[in-house]
């Protein structure tokens, strides 16, 4: 076969997405995993024989098979050229919009799941990729079949029964070796997924968390709580611990990560619904990515990265070069040699940089007069200190906060 290389290529980005990709040779005898086990626990052995037994002999050569089945999980379907008795390439299950706990409730009642099998179905839900826009996958797809085929076309399958039949589901002692195994392929799958994006952030790969976030959504996992928005809470809590970790691990001093961390401590418990919460997690993951990124990218030397750490601890203390040096025990000569050769500026002028960034912050989520904010920022000359605010800002500090007010 020629085509390998394209087809690597295509496992690799379903990969991407945490999306199966596999093959299957039609009338093997093989476990019935293809849609990760749900049919099997729900009993319905028979409708995944119809769908990926039966089905899959009457495929054309030559055509991109779009299919999705009464459980909303979507499958795409094509036969390898080549090879013997007619290989079948598979990608799926996913899913083409986000689920919710309620829409998932309903679904299960209208096939009349009983209720100890509510909890295996959310966490087959939670499992699934979402891949909402299906027009890029499709032409994915639709790329790979350029490269095996000369001509070819696209068909819609269609499996679904919207009138289900009566079942008569397992009990749960009928939970089998073969199901527990799947439950734990699938919690290790979400593991896998949990550990990946903690090392993206300990390298501080924004762009590699935004396309793994893609199908990566928390609200999907364990549910903990009845309450869906303090399910929500916990997970960014969580998720705040793990990814302060791993930015730590990337580099970034505890410093700095107790600034963030706190922040993202206090909005998360403001959180006012489960949406507010999606989008507050993929904030904390592009946050922490970020400082990362800041900090493994200024390659301080550790005399100098303490002196910067004692200057940001306490912008209202005495900073000036020698309380600096004195701190760190050396002359300061030396250490406004080695500052100004490693970060371009002068000690006095990165300290003044900083105190008039925080001063900025303080005129616009406070009300504090001038003079207050002057102190905060360790310059008790009011007058000195709207000098020095006004050569970063070109205004003022009374006429900034007027102009930041909407």
């Amino acid at each position: 076969m020629n085509y390998e290389s394209a087809l690597t290529f295509l496992r690799n980005l379903g990969k991407k997405f945490h999306l199966q990709i596999v093959t299957v040779t039609p009338g093997e005898d093989t476990e019935r995993t293809l849609d990760l086990g749900l049919r099997a626990f729900l009993g319905l052995e028979d409708r995944y024989d119809k769908l990926f037994c039966s089905a899959l002999h009457q495929l054309k050569g030559n055509t991109i098979y779009r299919l999705t089945d009464e459980f909303f999980c979507s499958y795409l379907f094509l036969i390898l050229p080549g090879t013997p008795r007619h290989t079948v390439l598979i990608a799926g299950p996913y899913l083409t919009f986000e689920t919710s706990h309620d829409q998932i409730t309903v679904e299960a009642d209208r096939f009349g799941v009983p209720p100890w099998l509510y909890k295996r179905v959310l966490d087959y839900y939670a499992n699934i990729p979402v891949i909402q826009d299906s027009t890029m996958l499709l032409n994915f797809f639709t790329a790979f079949g350029e490269s095996i085929w000369d001509e070819f076309q696209i068909e819609e399958m269609d499996h679904r029964e919207s009138q289900p039949s009566v079942r008569s589901y397992p009990t749960p002692r009928e939970n089998t070796e073969r199901q527990l195994m799947m439950d734990m392929q699938i919690m290790q799958t979400r593991y896998d997924s949990e550990n990946e994006l903690l090392q993206i952030v300990s390298r501080g790969q924004v762009l590699r968390a935004d396309r793994l976030l893609n199908g990566f959504i928390p609200t999907h996992f364990a549910q903990r709580a009845a309450d869906p928005v303090r399910n929500i809470k916990n997970y960014c809590i969580i998720g705040n611990t793990l990814l302060r970790k791993a930015a730590e691990q990337g580099g970034v001093h505890p410093v700095y990560l107790d600034e963030i961390s706190s922040d993202f401590a206090k909005r998360i418990e403001s959180l006012p619904a489960v949406q507010a919460g999606e989008e507050l997690f993929r904030d904390m993951v592009r946050s922490y990515c970020r400082l990362v990124r800041k900090h493994t990218a200024q390659h301080y030397s550790p005399l100098v990265e303490k002196a910067v750490l004692f200057i940001e601890a306490d912008l209202s203390r005495d900073l000036s070069l020698h309380a600096v040096a004195e701190q760190l025990n050396i002359s300061p000569g030396y250490l406004s040699t080695l500052f100004r050769k490693e970060t371009g500026k002068t000690l006095t002028d990165f300290v003044n940089e900083k105190r008039v960034e925080y001063a900025a912050g303080l005129l616009r989520g406070s009300m504090q007069q001038v003079q207050t904010v002057a102190l905060y920022c360790g310059i008790p000359d009011v007058n000195y200190f709207s000098k020095i605010f006004k050569r970063y800002y070109a205004v003022t500090p009374r006429e900034y906060r007027k102009n930041a007010q909407p």
